[in-house]
């Protein structure tokens, strides 16, 4: 099973060994750790094109035969928020050594490609390449397009600016249509320096090599920083005490009903116990197909195509979600909070409980199942300042009592109430 072992190299930099002998395959990963703000947009695009070619390789077509080069080694960015933080991704995928055809460190080139594309992108006189710049706009028009097409990804976006309307955490790191028409090279390029600079960075390599020379060229690489780290803290939610309520029409053929709550729990205010305690209190209200949302409100009442509750550990915060006809839309609300005032009265099985468990335990032993899972459970800890494994999770699951879950429920407090649903014309056809 996997060993882990992380170590400080460079000012704001760590890097985590993950020796894992299960895979054929290294994963080497890179987290931006920076604080979320209006330039949210200009890092994602900076994210993209650094994936796209780097100065010795400056066109998409000499950037793939290098990959090709390297057994058909792969690159890919990610962006996202946790918390009031943006985490921009880069993760390089390659054979293990030990396939090499020649015996070279297929691992140790990978990492210098790696370099070449965070530290030595495609770009002159400070600004990305045109061409790609050109390309990577039109990804960023379509990707927001493609939010607006998607109406549940829509209505979750607008709830949140809604539920976080003045907080950062409502920003979305897709951007708008005017801020996207207004970036430019240029300012992209800067928000990428000042990412390189002062972002805090956690590199994670899983496989069964040696990394030591891994582990060197990262160290090399920035060695250059001696400024101040970005230090990212989350603000955790406050409900105002007044519901907020939002009605937006258009086109659709299903109606999104999005409930968001303050859940009193959260990272760096609550215990582990509190935390797992409030896992299990989002499993048994809608986050199984077990769960007390799918049985009762879907199933039992069919009010709705979907329901179901999330938790977010980082803001405190839970968000239930349907889809749902129009004239069923104040019907389900109803029934969901019916369904947590019954929770909040202890009006919970034992079946329930189990069954929550097993779902989270389930989940906890399937995510590391792969190279991208393992690294992704590891760094979610080392960005909540935890090592704590699946194992002891689990264990931290099956612990909780019936009465930690009822507690955990009179916490809930509703904030926001957003509907997206048809038009009037459309709701008397």
């Amino acid at each position: 099973m996997e060993k882990f072992k992380r170590e400080k190299i460079a000012n704001g930099v760590h890097f985590s060994t993950i020796y894992d002998d299960r895979f054929k395959t290294s994963d080497i990963l890179v987290a931006f750790q920076i604080g979320l703000d209006e330039n949210a947009v200009n890092n994602t695009a900076a994210a993209w094109l650094l994936t796209r070619s780097c100065k010795d390789y400056p066109s998409f077509r000499k950037f793939n035969q290098k990959l090709q080069s390297l057994y058909s080694a792969d690159v890919v960015s990610s962006t996202s928020k946790i918390g009031d933080s943006q985490l921009v991704i880069i993760t390089a995928t390659c054979i293990n050594d030990e396939y090499a055809l020649h015996g070279e460190s297929i691992c140790e080139e990978t990492a210098n490609l790696l370099c070449k594309i965070i530290f030595e992108p495609n770009e002159e006189n400070e600004e990305f390449s045109a061409e790609d710049f050109k390309q990577e706009k039109r990804q960023l028009k379509e990707n927001l397009e493609s939010q607006f097409n998607d109406k549940r990804v829509y209505a979750n976006i607008k709830a949140g600016e809604l539920m976080y309307k003045g907080d950062k955490y409502s920003i979305n790191l897709s951007g708008t249509e005017e801020k996207i028409e207004n970036l430019t090279s240029g300012c992209v390029y800067r928000s990428y320096k000042d990412m390189i600079d002062s972002a805090r960075v956690e590199i994670i390599c899983i496989g069964s090599n040696d990394t030591d020379g891994v582990k060197k060229v990262f160290a090399e690489k920035f060695a250059h920083r001696s400024g101040n780290i970005e230090n990212c803290k989350t603000k955790i939610f406050e409900t105002s005490g007044e519901v907020k309520n939002h009605v937006e029409r258009t086109e659709v053929t299903q109606s999104k009903l999005i409930m968001g709550f303050s859940s009193g729990c959260a990272i760096g205010i609550s215990t582990e116990e509190e935390l797992a305690a409030a896992r299990l209190m989002s499993a048994v209200l809608g986050g199984t197909a077990h769960s007390k949302l799918f049985n009762n409100v879907r199933e039992k009442l069919s009010l709705c195509y979907y329901c179901m509750s999330s938790l977010d550990l980082y803001k405190g915060t839970l968000k239930v979600e349907s889809g749902v006809e129009s004239e069923n839309i104040q019907k389900t609300k109803d029934a969901v909070l019916k369904e947590i005032e019954d929770m909040k009265n202890g009006v919970i099985s034992d079946e329930e409980i189990a069954s929550a468990k097993l779902s989270i335990i389930n989940f906890f032993t399937t995510s590391v199942d792969s190279a991208k899972g393992t690294q992704s459970w590891y760094l979610s800890e080392i960005l909540k300042g935890t090592n704590i494994s699946v194992e002891e999770r689990s264990k931290m699951v099956n612990a909780v009592t019936k009465e930690q879950v009822i507690e955990m429920a009179k916490k809930l407090v509703l904030d926001t109430v957003y509907v997206l649903t048809g038009t009037e014309d459309n709701e008397d056809e």
